[in-house]
């Protein structure tokens, strides 16, 4: 179920038919002559952190790069200014400043997994300061309910900032720091244009309600990638993680957790993926890349992270880190 807001934050109903893979538009006739570049899908991790405080990894947030096309999943705290070390990359926009046609008029789609403050308090940023910089247009924002009066209130709360740039003597434009938000509650496509087609699916998060909480699995004419949002593990998921090229999936320490009081093992069980648990869904679903993220410590290191995930996975994984790339 999608809900809609015709006010200042409204977006336009979503398509309801999209081409399936494989089908052929019979008007393109012969095109064995007509070879076009093949589109190259980009991952990169902007932010990789939890709500515990780590000075090199930022807040949830992860881009997808299609032909220069961007697609952002979360907008954790301080993640923004990752763009900067993203600046000549042969797959990003231009860095211009002052103009929509360029990277900050790119940062114009994020898709929200649930309301967890370290998944969003990075939004006042992406909001605000791609529209100092240039975005001349609404961004678009999915994600559960409440997320509506979660971008009115920042705008409320920044209003003496907008109004000193509208009506002040900097050059400004009236479109760029206000959003389009589509509230979702079920499994359905959420976005689709010729480079994407962006599919929700809902997950069980702890004591978020069903409908609060999503994934997300996002097609392009060269890869599958797989967002798991926060999750705990279960099979229900699996058929939304098939045929991932590449699945990114959250993940907590087995060993660290097992140290914590019952309580909070019981509550994190309940809430996240365990190393083991992560690596019978690797095994299930058999990608060809599966990402960690939001890793949870518990007093364990990195490195002692990705030895228990050995132990467990066979298979290709990585332990992301803050701007890590994969292609």
């Amino acid at each position: 179920m999608v809900k809609r807001y015709r006010n200042c934050f409204v977006v336009a109903l979503l398509a309801a038919s999209f081409s399936l893979p494989g089908m052929a538009d019979d008007s393109m006739g012969d095109s064995s002559n007509d070879v076009s570049p093949q589109p190259r899908t980009t991952v990169v991790m902007m932010g990789t952190g939890t709500p515990v405080l780590k000075h090199d990894r930022a807040g949830q947030a992860i881009l997808i790069v299609v032909d220069k096309q961007m697609y952002l999943f979360d907008a954790g705290p301080g993640f923004v200014k990752g763009f900067d070390a993203l600046s000549g990359k042969s797959f990003m926009p231009e860095d211009i400043y002052f103009s929509n046609d360029s990277v900050y008029g790119e940062m114009n789609k994020v898709f929200i997994t649930h309301l967890d403050s370290d998944h969003v308090l990075g939004l006042p940023e992406l909001m605000l300061r791609p529209w100092i910089m240039g975005r001349s247009e609404p961004l678009k924002m999915v994600g559960p309910r409440g997320l509506n009066e979660m971008a009115s209130n920042i705008i409320e709360a920044y209003q003496s900032d907008i109004d000193h740039r509208l009506y002040g003597t900097q050059p400004a434009n009236e479109l760029g720091f206000t959003v389009d938000v589509t509230e979702i509650s079920d499994n359905q496509v959420v976005h689709e244009d010729d480079k994407a087609t962006v599919t929700a699916f809902r997950v069980p998060h702890g004591s978020w309600a069903e409908g609060m909480s999503f994934g997300y699995r996002v097609e392009t004419p060269d890869k599958t990638v797989v967002i798991s949002g926060d999750t705990r593990h279960d099979e229900a998921l699996y058929e939304h993680f098939e045929g991932a090229d590449i699945l990114i999936h959250e993940v907590m320490s087995k060993a660290g957790v097992g140290q914590m009081a019952q309580d909070w093992q019981d509550y994190m069980y309940h809430a996240h993926t365990s190393t083991q648990q992560l690596a019978d869904i690797g095994n299930k679903i058999a990608p060809e890349l599966l990402v960690m993220t939001h890793p949870l410590l518990f007093g364990q290191t990195d490195e002692q992270l990705h030895d228990e995930m050995a132990g467990y996975y066979d298979g290709n994984f990585k332990l992301a880190s803050d701007l890590d790339i994969y292609e």
